[in-house]
């Protein structure tokens, strides 16, 4: 276990789990590490850098009714240091190559912060682009909500079990903080609702490309 632990920190799983999120992976397309995913040290660095980014290094992304392109309305970040040290660690290849048994390495190009921090932000229903995304791996940072409603459907990820919503659906999963989600992007149509008032959530979005 010692081995396993010093293989995948600073990621927060067992032998077992690993084995129960292969599985998932296989069978649906999306695999869930639930919280506490990362070790706190690494969690609080990420939010705290993804706090930075969005003052600092942010843009809004918005598209409407365009063809060609995601419908949605969200800001995003570059990546900071402590992000891409993540993303390129020998830890996360283990960790992604364990659940997926695809050998991938990070799409800089892909990978950003992700923010949804005014009521309406969303995110319209796509598949990722298989080149640059092949695999997905979503880092939920932090995610507030109202106690009396609950998590609303804009604080989840809606996942079918083809390319496109007239498919059934494969997974519904609830971006709690400190979780984190594999995702097999670029074959299973996913989409964010609107958030609501009262509601907020940003998250590390990181792509993996296929080893060549």
């Amino acid at each position: 276990m010692k081995v396993m632990e010093d293989r995948l920190s600073p990621f927060r799983v067992e032998q077992t789990t690993l084995a129960h999120l292969r599985a998932s992976f296989v069978r649906r397309g999306v695999a869930v590490l639930t919280e506490p995913a990362l070790k706190p040290a690494c969690w609080r660095e990420l939010c705290e850098e993804a706090r930075r980014q969005r003052s600092e290094a942010a843009w809004h992304l918005f598209a409407q009714k365009n063809p060609t392109e995601i419908s949605q309305d969200n800001m995003r970040a570059f990546l900071g240091p402590a992000a891409r040290k993540l993303l390129s660690s020998s830890s996360t290849q283990s960790f992604l190559y364990a659940v997926t048994n695809i050998s991938l390495a990070p799409s800089w190009s892909a990978s950003c912060f992700t923010y949804y921090d005014v009521p309406g932000s969303y995110m319209g229903e796509h598949c990722d682009k298989y080149n640059e995304c092949r695999i997905a791996m979503l880092i939920y940072l932090d995610a507030q909500w109202s106690e009396k409603r609950g998590p609303g459907p804009g604080i989840k990820l809606y996942v079918f079990e083809g390319d496109s919503s007239r498919t059934p659906l494969a997974a519904t999963v609830t971006s709690y903080p400190n979780r984190i989600v594999i995702l097999d992007g670029a074959n299973r149509a996913h989409v964010r609702p609107p958030m609501a008032e009262g509601e907020r959530l940003f998250m590390l979005a990181g792509c993996f490309r296929l080893v060549t």
